[in-house]
């Protein structure tokens, strides 16, 4: 069965580059989609693609089997749960 893996916390200085690491079994993986989600409030879509992107400050970047998320000049509202989802080519869904 298909998993992704990101780490439980990643911590970083106000003003400092962030990046943010997630790891699929996706063989065929082929759209990558990061959300921020704050307590008590619905998820939001920061970036998404099947390749590179950049959306504001948010970067994301992608390797077979990997992507992660780069936030730009970090922020204390930054302070998020941030997820990262794949979207299989056969299955068509996230």
């Amino acid at each position: 069965k298909d998993q992704v893996f990101q780490p439980s916390t990643v911590a970083s200085s106000e003003g400092a580059v962030v990046e943010i690491f997630c790891n699929h079994s996706v063989s065929n993986a082929y759209n990558f989609f990061w959300y921020l989600h704050f307590p008590g409030c619905a998820p939001r879509l920061l970036v998404k693609g099947s390749k590179p992107s950049q959306q504001g400050r948010y970067n994301m970047t992608y390797e077979r089997f990997s992507s992660s998320l780069l936030i730009l000049q970090v922020r204390q509202a930054d302070a998020a749960v941030y997820y990262c989802a794949v979207e299989d080519t056969e299955a068509g869904n996230p």
